[in-house]
């Protein structure tokens, strides 16, 4: 039987792939999906294997108010062994950079990123690209981001992978492709959902022999003043990271982005909830013995699963006003 709430074209062990629709999270759950995520629907709210067990909340700038007892009924509904969500509650700080598009211009640009854009202007074209673009064009970009960056990941480094990725971009609704160009080679390329008054940017990717041109600022600076004149209200440009990254968190507010603060509530399946605190303890004690972004992460995700079973949950709000 399929679960309360959960999509009729999906069940927990086989999700499908949503259908074309225009509600909260809709486009952004069909991406996924056609990436081959697991995607879920229960009451009303979608979603996604994210990142490990974790199931996330779409869209980005919802929400919730789950409580303890609502929390426990999806994850045994689904069969889910970790959610993760933006809350009025108690969890773990975090937040939303958000832009409000109306009048954007270079005057919310910070006076150092001011000058960058600048420069990019007389240096960048900026143009949307097509598919077959971007997969030809995307591949070493990828590769030479994730090295400077010192990260690895298999949907843009293995050529059939992320052929895979852009094809999902091209068959989903909403979904746009711009690259800014530097003398006619490809400097920086970004993928966006339009989801009603919402702009998500999504995933961008830049060549290191061209960073001097400024072609990242120039482009999300061009995105965010034609977004107003497009009916968009709000540009959303991922939330804040689980482990601080304060050059990614400067370079966003210098470009007029806030971060709209909210808790990440983190919630366990009842069969795992009982070992997230003496696992907390002991990934701290790792953590200061041994370093590593990796047992930091783990630590702060059990602190905050911590934190949002040991209090009470707030009210929600209207998602299309988040709030500071």
């Amino acid at each position: 039987m399929t679960p309360a709430g959960l999509h009729p074209l999906a069940s927990a062990a086989h999700p499908a792939v949503p259908p074309e629709g225009d509600g909260p999270g809709d486009r952004l759950a069909r991406f996924w999906a056609l990436r081959g995520r697991p995607v879920v629907r229960h009451r009303g709210v979608w979603w996604v294997r994210h990142r490990g067990p974790f199931h996330a909340s779409l869209p980005f700038q919802l929400r919730l108010a789950l409580s303890p007892e609502e929390a426990e009924e999806l994850l045994r509904d689904l069969r889910l062994p970790a959610i993760s969500y933006p809350t009025t509650g108690p969890g773990l700080p975090s937040g939303h950079y958000v832009l409000p598009a109306e009048g954007y211009g270079l005057d919310r640009v910070s006076r150092k990123q001011r000058g960058h854009v600048l420069r990019g202007l007389e240096s960048c074209e900026i143009r949307g690209m097509d598919a077959e673009e971007l997969i030809r064009k995307g591949l070493p970009l990828n590769r030479d981001t994730l090295a400077r960056q010192g990260r690895e990941d298999a949907t843009f480094q293995d050529p059939l992978a992320w052929a895979a990725f852009v094809r999902a971009v091209e068959a989903c609704p909403g979904m746009a492709i711009h690259g800014a160009f530097v003398q006619g080679r490809l400097a920086t390329w970004l993928v966006s959902c339009r989801e009603g008054e919402w702009l998500h940017l999504l995933y961008k990717m830049s060549s290191t022999a061209d960073l001097e041109h400024h072609p990242s600022h120039t482009l999300d600076f061009m995105l965010a003043r034609d977004a107003a004149g497009q009916g968009i209200r709000f540009l959303g440009n991922g939330c804040a990271s689980v482990l601080p990254n304060e050059g990614l968190d400067r370079y966003k507010r210098q470009l007029g982005y806030e971060l709209r603060a909210h808790n990440l509530a983190i919630r366990f399946h009842p069969w795992l909830a009982p070992a997230a605190r003496p696992a907390a303890a002991l990934l701290a004690g790792a953590a200061r013995l041994f370093g590593g972004s990796r047992l930091d992460y783990a630590r702060r995700i059990l602190e905050g699963a911590r934190a949002t079973r040991e209090a009470s949950p707030g009210a929600p709000e209207d998602p299309a006003q988040p709030r500071a």
